[in-house]
């Protein structure tokens, strides 16, 4: 049961994360829309990752995305502080709360 709790965060916080660099693709013009491009092909790497978890049981793999996703989150809530947006901070904080459990239950 908590293999399949953590495996579904986690996906569920790489599609959000592939989701914002689709949303920055289709936004962005010029030498922004090549960053957003850098950032789908990072971000459909990891969501292709955290689905294998959920095909086929790899704890050792779930444990490294999800450790991947709780890095990933952070800097993306220390982001959010920057540049001064809740929502953007609490988000990627919670998801990074989150996985710190999940990771936690599961080394523990």
């Amino acid at each position: 049961m908590l293999y399949t709790i953590t495996a579904c965060t986690t996906l569920l916080s790489a599609l959000l994360g592939l989701c914002f660099s689709i949303n920055a693709v289709l936004a962005e013009k010029g030498a922004a829309r090549t960053n957003a491009l850098y950032l789908f092909a990072r971000s459909l790497a990891l969501a292709c990752t955290a689905l294998i978890p959920l095909c086929v049981n790899a704890p050792e793999l779930l444990i490294v995305v999800t450790a991947a996703m709780l890095i990933v989150q952070i800097v993306d809530g220390i982001i959010g502080i920057a540049i001064k947006s809740k929502i953007r901070t609490m988000g990627p904080f919670f998801m990074a709360v989150c996985h710190g459990v999940c990771l936690g239950v599961s080394l523990f």
